[in-house]
C-alpha cells in the first residue's frame, strides 16, 4: 500500500513537471514572437527611417545641381562651387570641373544631417553645356522642296520631307532603311498675320509672377480667311534665360476667351530655337501633332501654356496699334490667365487690348512618294525589325517592308495597308533663322576681317569674314566656331576642316551668306568636315542661300569622298554622287546616284557652344545618382 502511494504521487508529479515543462515551452515561443515583433518593427522603422534620408539627401543633391547652374549663369560661367551650405535637414557640398569651352561637370552631394557626423549622403552629378541644343531626328529632314533620288541611293535613317518624294530619270535602286514621312505642305504665304512697327513694338511678358499676377498663359484670337486645315503658325518671342519647351494649342473661342474643353491641335514651342532677342524679320515656328480644319470668320485662339518660374520665362512680342483687325466689329486681341484649364478659368486683355504677333498658314497641296515606274523605292526594315513603314497622302510605284498610311495608293506593296489614313503635320527644321542670327552676332563679336581667303591656312576662326573663302587643295585646317562668311565657300579637293579638341563634346558651325548675297557653297572631291572627335560632335556648314525662288542650289558637293552635315532650310543641296554624310537638311534635296547617308542616333542631342553669354543647361542623359 506504502508502495502504490509513493508509485501515485510520483505519477503526478510527473504530469506536474510536463505540464510546467509545456507552460514554458508555451511562453518562450511568445517571448520569442513577441521579440521578433518588436524587433521586426525596430528594423522597419530603421530601414524607413534610412530610406527617408536617402530621398533627403538625393533632393539636397540636386537642389546644390539647380544652385550651381543658376550661379553658373549668373556669374558668366566663374562660379567654382562650394564647400557646404545648410538646406532643410542636411547640407551639400558642390564641386564644379570644366571638361571644355562650354562643358561643365557638376557634382553635388547631399548629406544628412551634415558633411561632419553624415548618417547618409548621396551624389548627384550631370553635365552642363553652355550651347544651344540641337536635335537632328531625322537622317533626312526636307522641306516643301522635296526630296529628288535618282540610281542606287542608300539612306540608313528615317525621312522626314514636308514635300513629296520622287525619283527622277527612271531613277531605280534606292533604298532606305526606315520610315518615310511625307507631310501636306503649307502654302508660303500666311493667311493671317499681324507685327508692330518702331514705338508701337513693346513686350508681354509671361511665364512668371508680373506686378504679383502670374501670367502663365497667354493667348492671341484669330479669324482664318478661308477654310481648310492649319499647317502651322508661326510667333515673334524671345526668351529670358533658358526656359523649357512650351504647349501650344489651338482652342475654339467660348463667349470671347479660349474655350478650354475645345482644343484643336496641339504642339511645342522648342525653347532651343529661340533667341533672347526678337528675330528681325524671321519667325519661330510651331506645328502640330494632328492636322486641324478651320472654318472661315469663326475665332480661334493660339495659346502658350506655360508654368511660373522668377528666372526662366517668356515674351512674345505686343503691337500697341492693334493693327490686327477681324470681324465686324473687331474682336481679335491677345489675352492672359494663370490657369487656363481651372474650373472656371479667368481670362484678362493684353492691356490695352493689344495683338501679339503672329503668323497662320493654312492648306497646302496633296504629296506623294513616287519611285517611278520601275518601283525604284525599297523602303526597307533595319536589323531589329524597325521601320519600313510609309506615310503620306498618295503612294505610287514603292515596294515596303512595313506598312502603309495613305489616301490613295497605286502599284504598291507592304506589309498591310492602311487607306483613309490623315496626312503627316508638317514638321519645324531643327536650327531657327533665330539660331542662325545668334551665332552670326557671336562671330561678329570674336572679330571681323575683310576681304577674300584662298589660301591655306592653319586656323580658321572665331569670327566674321567679309568677303568669299575659297580653298584649294591639301589644306589642313583647324576651325574655331562660330564662323560668318558672307559671300561663298569653294573647295577644291582632299581638304580636310577638323572643329577644335577645346570645343569637347560640343559642336561648331560656318555660316555662309549674309541672307541677301552670297550663301553658295561648292565642294571638289575628297573633303572632310569633322567634328572634334568626342562624343557626338560634328562640324556642320550652313547656307542662308534662297532657293525658294529661282531653283539654283544652295550647297553642291561633287562626287566622291566627301563628307560631313550640311544644312540649308531655304535652299536646295545638291550631295552629288559616291559621298557619305551623317545627316542632310534642306529645303528641297536632290540626291542623284550612289549617295550614302548612314544616320547617327548621337545627332539626336547635338550642342552648339553659344558664345561667352550663352546660358548653361542640362545635358540629356548625363544625370548620375550614386
Amino acid at each position: 500500500m506504502i508502495k502504490n502511494f509513493f508509485r501515485t504521487q510520483s505519477d503526478n508529479g510527473g504530469e506536474a513537471g510536463q505540464i510546467f515543462l509545456l507552460v514554458l515551452v508555451a511562453l518562450g515561443v511568445v517571448l520569442f514572437t513577441v521579440l521578433s515583433i518588436v524587433a521586426g518593427a525596430q528594423l522597419y522603422y530603421q530601414n524607413s527611417s534610412y530610406s527617408l534620408d536617402v530621398e533627403k539627401a538625393t533632393v539636397i543633391a540636386e537642389a546644390g545641381v539647380d544652385k550651381a547652374i543658376t550661379s553658373l549663369n549668373k556669374t558668366g560661367g566663374s562660379y567654382l562651387g562650394e564647400a557646404e551650405t545648410t538646406l532643410g535637414d542636411g547640407s551639400y557640398s558642390v564641386t564644379i570641373t570644366s571638361k571644355d569651352a562650354a562643358t561643365k561637370i557638376i557634382e553635388s552631394i547631399g548629406y544628412i544631417p551634415d558633411k561632419s557626423k553624415a548618417k547618409v549622403k548621396r551624389s548627384v552629378k550631370i553635365t552642363a553645356s553652355r550651347g544651344v541644343g540641337t536635335a537632328f531626328v531625322y537622317g533626312v529632314q526636307v522641306g516643301e522642296g522635296g526630296l529628288t533620288l535618282g540610281n542606287s541611293n542608300i539612306i540608313t535613317g528615317t525621312i522626314y520631307s514636308n514635300g513629296s518624294v520622287s525619283t527622277v530619270g527612271g531613277g531605280n535602286g534606292n533604298e532606305i532603311t526606315g520610315d518615310v514621312w511625307v507631310a501636306g505642305g503649307p502654302q508660303a504665304i500666311a493667311d493671317r498675320q499681324t507685327d508692330c512697327t518702331g514705338s508701337n513694338c513693346t513686350d508681354f511678358t509671361f511665364g512668371t509672377s508680373v506686378s504679383g499676377s502670374s501670367r502663365l498663359d497667354v493667348a492671341q484670337s484669330f479669324q482664318p480667311s478661308v477654310s481648310n486645315i492649319l499647317n502651322k503658325v508661326s510667333l515673334k518671342v524671345k526668351k529670358i534665360g533658358n526656359p523649357s519647351d512650351v504647349t501650344v494649342r489651338i482652342m475654339a473661342d467660348k463667349s470671347g476667351q479660349p474655350d478650354k474643353n475645345h482644343i484643336l491641335a496641339t504642339g511645342t514651342l522648342y525653347s532651343n530655337l529661340v533667341s533672347t532677342n526678337y528675330p528681325i524679320d524671321n519667325w519661330i515656328d510651331v506645328t502640330f501633332d494632328t492636322l486641324s480644319n478651320l472654318t472661315t470668320g469663326v475665332t480661334y485662339w493660339i495659346m502658350i501654356d506655360t508654368s511660373s518660374n522668377p528666372s526662366n520665362y517668356w515674351a512674345w512680342q505686343s503691337d500697341l496699334a492693334k493693327s490686327y483687325t477681324c470681324g465686324n466689329p473687331d474682336v481679335c486681341l491677345g489675352m492672359w490667365s494663370s490657369d487656363w484649364s481651372s474650373g472656371n478659368p479667368s481670362w484678362a486683355a493684353v492691356s490695352p487690348g493689344d495683338d501679339l504677333s503672329f503668323k497662320t498658314f493654312m492648306g497646302g497641296a496633296p504629296t506623294i512618294v513616287d519611285g517611278g515606274a520601275g518601283k525604284g523605292i525599297l523602303v526597307k526594315k533595319d536589323a531589329q525589325g524597325n521601320g519600313g513603314n510609309v506615310h503620306a497622302n498618295t503612294i505610287k510605284n514603292v515596294d515596303m517592308q512595313g506598312d502603309a498610311y495613305y489616301q490613295t495608293i497605286e502599284n504598291s506593296t507592304a506589309a498591310s495597308l492602311h487607306p483613309n489614313s490623315p496626312d503627316s503635320p508638317p514638321k519645324v527644321f531643327p536650327i531657327s533663322d533665330a539660331n542662325v542670327l545668334d551665332w552670326e552676332n557671336q562671330a561678329r563679336d570674336a572679330g571681323v576681317t575683310t576681304g577674300d581667303i584662298t589660301t591655306c591656312v592653319n586656323v580658321l576662326g572665331p569670327g566674321k569674314i567679309v568677303g568669299n573663302v575659297t580653298f584649294d587643295s591639301h589644306c589642313a585646317i583647324t576651325i574655331k566656331s562660330p564662323i560668318w562668311i558672307t559671300g561663298n565657300l569653294t573647295f577644291n579637293t582632299n581638304n580636310t576642316l577638323t572643329l577644335s579638341s577645346e570645343y569637347g563634346l560640343t559642336s561648331g558651325i560656318i555660316v555662309v551668306g549674309d541672307g541677301v548675297s552670297g550663301g553658295i557653297v561648292n565642294l571638289g572631291s575628297n573633303n572632310q568636315l569633322r567634328g572634334t572627335g568626342i562624343g557626338s560632335s560634328l562640324l556642320m556648314i550652313l547656307s542662308n542661300y534662297d532657293s525658294r525662288s529661282n531653283g539654283v542650289s544652295a550647297i553642291v558637293i561633287n562626287n566622291t569622298g566627301n563628307s560631313g552635315v550640311f544644312y540649308a532650310s531655304k535652299g536646295i543641296i545638291e550631295p552629288g554622287n559616291r559621298n557619305t554624310f551623317k545627316e542632310l537638311t534642306a529645303w528641297g534635296i536632290k540626291l542623284i546616284n550612289n549617295g550614302i547617308l548612314n544616320y547617327e542616333t548621337g545627332l539626336s542631342s547635338t550642342l552648339f557652344q553659344s558664345g561667352p553669354s550663352g546660358t548653361y543647361s542640362l545635358v540629356k542623359g548625363t544625370y548620375q545618382v550614386r
